[in-house]
């Protein structure tokens, strides 16, 4: 059985997603990522979201982020993160979650993790995602997704990448 067999979003959760879609503009009332981190090689995995056309569209399609998405009603940021990134990616093996930069509008809050993994694997897309960039610090994909240029643009979060990295 899947780590991810244990999260189930329920039908209540998913309407509740889209009606705060509706409202907000952000999928879900409240959400969580991570930007994974291999410490074998010291280099960050970012996921290149979608760009397929509707029903299965993403917000920002083309752009390079986190792995993530609402947050359930029975979880915490760091529980939706980890279920994300293995809904996303199919990464379910041993990860250091440390928190970055939350952002905020209005009602809506994100919550980002570095989900710091002993080494880099290939990540199993599925719709979301139409490719992946493990790369160096300062060496990010492009066009960068508003929330990791966010965590890059937080000093807190960059002191913490770097610490990991002893730059």
């Amino acid at each position: 059985m899947l780590l991810l067999d244990l999260f189930e979003t329920s039908a209540e959760d998913e309407r509740q997603h889209f009606d705060a879609l509706h409202k907000t503009g952000f999928y879900g009332a409240q959400g969580a990522g991570l930007i994974f981190l291999a410490q074998s090689t010291g280099r960050f995995l970012l996921a290149e979201r979608s760009t397929k056309p509707p029903p299965r569209n993403v917000e920002q399609p083309g752009t390079f982020g986190v792995w993530g998405g609402a947050i359930d009603s029975n979880e915490d940021p760091k529980t939706a993160a980890i279920r994300e990134a293995e809904e996303e990616c199919g990464y379910n093996g041993q990860i250091k979650m440390i928190p970055l930069f939350v952002f905020r509008k209005d009602t809506f809050r994100y919550s980002n993790f570095l989900g710091v993994i002993p080494d880099e694997f290939t990540p199993r897309l599925n719709w979301e995602s139409e490719s992946y960039k493990w790369c160096e610090f300062g060496n990010w994909p492009k066009p960068l997704h508003f929330g990791v240029m966010a965590i890059l643009n937080d000093p807190n979060s960059v002191q913490i990448m770097k610490e990991f990295l002893k730059i």
